[in-house]
């Protein structure tokens, strides 16, 4: 007979039965691991990117919402709209506005388009009217009310078709924001920030104002020119088909030669004004693509937008009426001071880190953070606020971003904004 006796086992024992434990999960753990991919690597086989936690993300926008505020505070203080502690200032008269764009905008590179067609007409009406009577009852007529019934006949020959085909042809319009939705995120965000303190906000690339409205031919800047330059022009044309007094049989032979030189470079400068209105009228119907802006990374630019030189203008005439300042040299409105924001997203991101080990179990934390810059406008191209801001949200478990996202648990401190609005720029 076999006996066998049992003996209780001794702590430096244990000790070592645990620590071998513990190096066979280890390497367990760390074979498991090199076998897979790193999270940052090429997309899985299902077409999803690997290393995305929305816990993360949430945290990213955490930080951008509360540096856009701080931002928008910071503006608002400056154009006279907050006080000291960012609460809304009442104002006895307009107010101050903002028109926002990100950095892939086009509403700049149409608005500059517009300036330089209200421009051209500007300067082909004063040439053409040099040779067509003036009086009052034709200034008034500039300003037509029945633009509507009546363009297209005040139209030279040749010109009608090609007008009409350029307001009624389909175009397409696209607004890229460089594959993803920081830029959009950030301008609606700081927005709405400015907006709740009371200042006139537009988002041109979101909603050109009055797009949705028929254009207003008495407050349109650019068909009350249009308007004044096609009676131009159709007074350019009488001019021409009038017939031309004979010099040759007048009995003052001695200045009939200067007389028929001159009457040949009016004839000559009145061809050469009709045609460069012509040439104007036919661009209407042409493509305006804007110029991409320039690369320093060496990646292929987003698609511009495809839209007609009309559309482009006109839609840029929407934002000159809301903006009030387009017929006079002053920045102010009857909306009050404009200025121009621009903003960009710099980098979002964030981290998942794990720690603890086999025995004690493991411990996830999440963190995100945004980066981003802006510069602040007037009209007339001069600063007043500009810099970079970025924030960090974090660490935090999955349990406290559940209270964060709620309300119940206390939002991050603010971040850093380097730069900033100087005093005394109102």
């Amino acid at each position: 007979m076999t006996v066998l006796f049992l003996s209780r086992p001794s702590p430096r024992a244990v000790l070592m039965a645990a620590a071998l434990v513990f190096a066979s999960v280890c390497s367990s753990s760390a074979q498991s691991t090199a076998s897979k991919p790193p999270a940052s690597s090429s997309p899985a086989a299902s077409g999803t990117t690997t290393g995305f936690a929305i816990e993360s993300e949430m945290l990213t926008y955490t930080a951008m919402d509360s540096q856009a505020q701080s931002v928008a505070c910071g503006i608002a203080r400056n154009v006279g709209a907050a006080d000291d502690k960012c609460s809304p200032r009442a104002s006895s008269g307009p107010g101050a506005g903002i028109v926002v764009v990100a950095s892939p905008s086009s509403a700049l590179s149409e608005f500059q388009l517009w300036r330089t067609d209200i421009s051209t007409m500007k300067m082909l009406t004063l040439r053409a009217n040099h040779y067509c009577p003036q009086n009052a009852k034709d200034r008034g007529a500039t300003a037509s009310t029945s633009l509507g019934s009546t363009i297209l006949s005040m139209i030279p020959g040749g010109q009608a078709l090609s007008f009409a085909q350029a307001l009624f042809s389909s175009s397409s319009e696209s607004n890229p924001v460089e594959g993803n939705i920081g830029d959009q995120a950030l301008v609606a965000d700081i927005g709405g920030h400015l907006r709740a303190l009371g200042l006139s906000v537009v988002i041109p690339d979101t909603y050109m104002p009055h797009s949705l409205a028929a254009v207003d031919n008495a407050h349109s800047p650019f068909m009350s020119n249009f308007a004044a330059l096609l009676k131009a022009r159709d007074c350019l044309t009488a001019t021409l088909a009038q017939k031309q007094p004979d010099h040759t049989a007048s009995p003052d032979v001695e200045h009939a030669p200067p007389a028929a030189e001159k009457d040949q470079q009016s004839e000559s400068d009145k061809q050469a004004i009709g045609q460069a209105i012509d040439a104007f009228l036919k661009s209407l119907a042409d493509v305006h693509v804007p110029t991409p802006p320039a690369s320093s990374s060496g990646t292929t630019p987003p698609p511009e937008p495809v839209i007609s030189h009309l559309n482009a203008v006109l839609r840029a005439d929407g934002l000159a009426q809301e903006l009030s300042s387009a017929s006079s040299d002053s920045q102010s409105g009857e909306n009050g001071t404009w200025y121009f924001l621009w903003l960009k997203a710099l980098e979002s991101g964030g981290t998942v880190a794990k720690t603890g080990n086999a025995i004690l179990g493991n411990k996830t934390n999440f963190s995100g953070g945004a980066v981003g810059t802006y510069s602040l406008f007037r009209l007339s191209g001069n600063v007043v606020c500009s810099g970079v801001f970025y924030n960090y949200a974090g660490p935090m478990q999955m349990s406290q971003i559940a209270k964060l996202l709620n309300g119940s648990a206390e939002a991050p401190p603010a971040g850093r904004l380097v730069g900033g609005c100087a005093p005394g720029q109102l």
